[in-house]
């Protein structure tokens, strides 16, 4: 440990960390640069935007097997959004980092390539889904940002200043996760630092020292999750943000989009004539999901190019389970997770996740036709997004793609009474039941709706081979003998893939 005081304010200041080379002073803000054992004032750190992440300098964890300690973190601004890097410092005087973007979390560690950087790809050349060979095991790129720093404290071990611009790849395989970092690349012939990890949860870290809510609320003066309300810059509307939530909310007046991730809101997209739509749910509504309140933050319609077909998408939100999402599409619902380990892509093109394997059923283009209330990432009209839907029976697995990231998540189907139960909306179930109508009006038969698992999962099959085993057995039914035995044994037998099925794909209430 190396201990100091700041030059500027004269603050005690201590490099808690043999690979930190800089400070940001807790005091005055200073960025000093470690020389020797002496320090240098190189200019002023700003203050990170309060993110009401449970992380903080000085928690502790665990992370296959080894203890860690967080000393310093920079905070990166991109276009649509920002994020937290960690630095980790290991029991055994090895650091990485912990990134936090929107409650997911990743650790990776710097790695020895033994001489074979030269086998990296440029930045320039990289975009998402670009394959990437390492240690045996071909990741896929995930996301390309080129980022600002816009805040940091504590130890970090590089230079940071004024305009330092973060150039980095993500690479994903399932829950493995790599880093290039090209943000010093000039100094490596353009080669980058490689870090390597994988996609965790907060609570298998076993972190010691995090904020709990009050911790939270004497930092910032409100509680996570809490309403800030002020006025559109555009029209004057008044609007809500859920603070430490979202940061970016749409009017419902105008349809400006507002960032709130600064002390004073500003706008990111003008004011736009959007035509007013009707949505089966409404901002602010709440539904239980998995014993868990969730709260309808924002929403958007989007549609295909062809305009042909269009669809609902709902954000929501609980504090401590964090965000999911509800798709309305032609009287159909779905619950979607986004997820953080991505499922394995077989060499046939098919998705195996979960024991399942998933078939690619179609792929369209996506557009944001309208959109309201808040979200945890910069979104607006004409916004585009390729998309592949694999599908596992009533199940689906989807990849969605934008020119910077590609995103994967599962979905569900949920029955109209369910919604219409959990969010107090009797309408829905009467959409069910016109729809069912119309379908069976139109193809003259009844219609296998996306009923949550409401129709047979096996189809008419059982109820045609339990008519058929009554009908041939009828006269001995009701002597109550060996035959009697026979056919409950069949029914049983017919019936158990069906009840097992429901009882492990059903949507609980």
């Amino acid at each position: 440990m190396f201990s100091t005081s700041c030059p500027q304010c004269g603050a005690p200041l201590e490099f808690r960390s043999a690979a930190a080379v800089m400070a940001v002073c807790g005091s005055c803000r200073s960025t000093l640069l470690k020389r020797g054992e002496a320090v240098e004032r190189i200019g002023e750190m700003s203050t990170v935007f309060e993110d009401y992440s449970p992380l903080q300098l000085g928690a502790t964890g665990r992370n296959e097997a080894r203890r860690f300690t967080l000393l310093g973190r920079i905070q990166l601004r991109y276009d649509a959004g920002y994020w937290s890097e960690w630095y980790a410092v290991f029991e055994d005087g090895t650091f990485g980092w912990l990134s936090d973007a929107s409650g997911q979390y990743a650790v990776t560690t710097l790695q020895d390539l033994d001489g074979k950087g030269n086998e990296l790809p440029l930045f320039d050349r990289l975009s998402p889904g670009v394959p990437f060979e390492f240690r045996g095991l071909r990741y896929l790129a995930s996301d390309i940002r080129t980022a600002q720093c816009v805040g940091g404290e504590g130890e970090l071990p590089f230079r940071v200043g004024d305009g330092w611009q973060a150039r980095v790849a993500d690479f994903r395989y399932e829950d493995k996760f790599v880093t290039l970092d090209y943000s010093d690349a000039d100094q490596y012939a353009g080669k980058p630092v490689v870090y390597a990890g994988e996609s965790v949860e907060l609570g298998t870290l076993a972190c010691q020292g995090l904020r709990d809510e009050a911790d939270i609320r004497e930092s910032a003066g409100r509680y996570r999750g809490e309403l800030s309300a002020f006025t559109c810059p555009s029209c004057g509307a008044s609007l809500d943000c859920p603070v430490g939530v979202a940061n970016y909310v749409i009017c419902g007046s105008c349809h400006a989009g507002v960032d709130c991730s600064t002390e004073l809101a500003t706008l990111f997209s003008k004011k736009r004539e959007v035509e007013a739509i009707e949505t089966a749910l409404q901002l602010g509504s709440s539904a239980t999901f998995d014993g868990a309140k969730y709260t309808v933050l924002g929403l958007m319609r989007c549609r295909t190019p062809d305009g042909e077909s269009s669809w609902d998408e709902y954000l929501l939100h609980n504090l401590e389970r964090g965000f999911l999402w509800l798709v309305h599409s032609e009287g159909s619902w779905e619950r979607v997770d986004v997820l953080s380990s991505w499922p394995m892509i077989g060499q046939d093109g098919q998705v195996l996740e979960g024991g399942k394997t998933y078939r690619e059923h179609e792929r369209y283009d996506a557009e944001v036709m309208y959109v309201a209330g808040a979200f945890n990432w910069r979104v607006q009209v004409g916004d585009k997004t390729s998309i592949t839907d694999f599908t596992w029976r009533d199940f689906k697995m989807t990849r969605e793609t934008t020119a910077s990231e590609i995103v994967w998540s599962r979905a569900r189907p949920l029955g109209n009474s369910k919604i219409a139960e959990r969010f107090g909306v009797p309408e829905l179930s009467v959409e069910t039941a016109n729809r069912r109508a119309a379908a069976s009006a139109g193809s003259g038969g009844p219609e296998r709706a996306k009923e949550g698992l409401t129709t047979t999962a096996f189809g008419p099959w059982p109820w045609i081979a339990t008519f058929a085993m009554v009908l041939i057995n009828f006269e001995k039914l009701f002597e109550f003998d060996g035959a009697t035995v026979l056919v409950i044994v069949g029914m049983v037998a017919l019936w158990a893939p069906e009840w097992i099925w429901r009882a492990f794909h059903e949507e609980p209430r």
